[in-house]
């Protein structure tokens, strides 16, 4: 089984700084429902957020849409749990 990683944050928070490999699936956005349920349900998923509130939510509507195997985290827990580095935005600024 394949476990796929879900950041649930806006697109600026993603842009900043998110999980290597991970996609962005804002939790906010009017496409949420439609987005998830274009994923198959066979698979692992690791869903977070900054301190893991939006990625509760986000997880009780994929279990509402037939999604049974997910997890959700933090940025840290995350990137904890699946060993998956944090990567951050370079700036360009300096």
């Amino acid at each position: 089984m394949s476990r796929l990683v879900i950041d649930v944050r806006t697109h600026t928070e993603y842009a900043a700084r998110h999980l290597e490999g991970a996609i962005n699936i804002d939790f906010n956005s009017p496409d949420f429902d439609q987005r998830i349920a274009a994923l198959p349900r066979d698979q692992e998923y690791i869903v977070y957020c900054n301190a893991g509130g939006r990625a509760g939510r986000a997880i009780s509507r994929m279990k509402s849409l037939g999604f049974s195997d997910v997890t959700r985290y933090g940025i840290m827990g995350a990137s904890a749990a699946t060993g998956l580095p944090v990567e951050y935005a370079t700036r360009t600024d300096e």
